[in-house]
């Protein structure tokens, strides 16, 4: 098998682990969800008469996470409670039948649903989603070029919706079915035109690589570009671009940063001697086999980028989710997409010179930003609308207090 095909298999497999992974983190705060909604209905069929401040702060909460609760079993109870004679109060309450304390403490009241880390599924799912990043997207990086391993972050998605179709009885519409085959063409149109060959074979090959790469001036003008857009977010001029620019920035730093980083480990294997690609670029390509370690076995260019690629997975992940928080996933995910693997596939060619010539140039960027249109024309489709129903606890509630105004 050519390192193509090697590094297109490790890629696909990749986003299926991650697919996969999202699909049982989903699970497991959907689990989190239900179960805390049974306990605001065993507290509110108690009869505690009001609703605590706490607690209706987060009665709505699991929603965002997917979750939902048995409607048949809420209206079961309400039910119930219509048909009850007497005072609740005087009588034995379901959540004392349960072994639960009549009135739920007060961190019950205002805690929510657990945290998601108690979900056993919800850490298998992230320990999958880190595995698939690693083994699969990181390692197809040593062998392909960014502008070929980022498109193909949408199988991931994709992988998703089908299994939470299969397990979490969520409906795939035919909407949907389309957008999955608008995006197989996309992604189809920018495999044909992509660079086929890694960036480095060889020790020589990735010394000469990583040296001429211009990686310090790289990383130093993107921090400065995010401190500028940083501090514009900062004095309140907040825009959904700008929120996906930086996390589009810090994502392509990750990207560089792994791919150096994967190469090395790959032909560290064959030739020991070569030398860390952050010394290399640090010290160049004649300095950097004398680098001597500061701190146990690393070299202060190494912790450097050690703290620098921490920093930009801290960074990414922040923005993301301070955009994903004020806009909707449907205007963020297919502009984030497209952003992103513009940024990280115009490094990774600029950086490692991965095309053949001006023509190869010409009819990769040309092909390529129109399978990203695809793409993102896609992925729209893929977007749910979701009708807002009113939580069936808090429908609960309200027959709760007017059943007690009747006696």
């Amino acid at each position: 098998m050519s390192s193509y095909l090697f590094g297109l298999c490790a890629a696909v497999l990749g986003n299926v682990v991650i697919g996969t992974g999202q699909c049982l983190q989903k699970y497991g705060l959907n689990r989190l969800q239900r179960d805390w909604d049974t306990k605001r209905v065993l507290y509110l069929e108690g009869g505690a008469g009001s609703l605590p401040s706490g607690a209706a702060a987060h009665a709505g909460s699991g929603y965002a996470y997917g979750g939902t609760s048995s409607a048949s079993s809420m209206h079961a109870s309400t039910v119930d409670i219509r048909a009850r004679s007497g005072s609740l109060s005087s009588q034995p309450t379901m959540a004392q039948r349960a072994g639960m304390p009549g009135a739920m403490s007060q961190g019950m009241r205002e805690s929510g649903p657990r945290a998601r880390y108690t979900s056993k599924a919800w850490v298998v799912g992230l320990v999958l989603n880190y595995a698939g990043e690693m083994f699969g997207n990181s390692l197809a990086l040593s062998y392909l070029s960014a502008s070929v391993v980022a498109p193909l972050g949408i199988i991931s998605v994709i992988v998703n919706m089908v299994l939470a179709e299969r397990f979490l009885g969520e409906r795939i519409t035919q909407n949907q079915r389309f957008g999955f085959m608008v995006i197989v063409a996309g992604v189809g149109l920018i495999l044909l035109v992509a660079p086929r060959r890694s960036a480095a074979e060889d020790a020589v090959q990735f010394v000469e690589a990583v040296s001429q790469s211009g990686v310090l001036g790289f990383f130093g003008l993107v921090y400065v570009i995010q401190a500028a857009l940083i501090s514009l977010i900062r004095a309140g001029h907040r825009s959904l671009f700008l929120y996906v620019l930086v996390a589009s920035l810090f994502g392509s730093m990750n990207v560089m940063a792994s791919k150096m980083l994967t190469m090395f480990v790959r032909l560290k294997m064959a030739f020991s001697g070569i030398p860390n690609p952050a010394d290399i670029a640090f010290y160049g390509a004649t300095r950097a086999e004398a680098a001597e370690p500061v701190v146990w076995f690393l070299t202060l260019p190494q912790i450097i980028a050690a703290l620098g690629m921490g920093l930009s997975i801290v960074g990414q992940e922040s923005f993301r989710q301070q955009a994903l928080g004020r806009y909707p996933v449907m205007q963020f995910q297919p502009v984030f997409f497209a952003t992103f693997n513009v940024v990280a596939t115009l490094a990774s060619l600029l950086l490692f010179r991965e095309l053949d010539g001006w023509a190869h140039a010409m009819l990769f960027f040309s092909v390529f930003f129109a399978g990203i249109g695809v793409i993102v024309y896609g992925s729209r489709f893929l977007q749910k609308a979701r009708s807002v129903v009113l939580p069936s606890h808090i429908r609960l509630h309200k027959e709760n207090l007017e059943h007690n105004k009747m006696l």
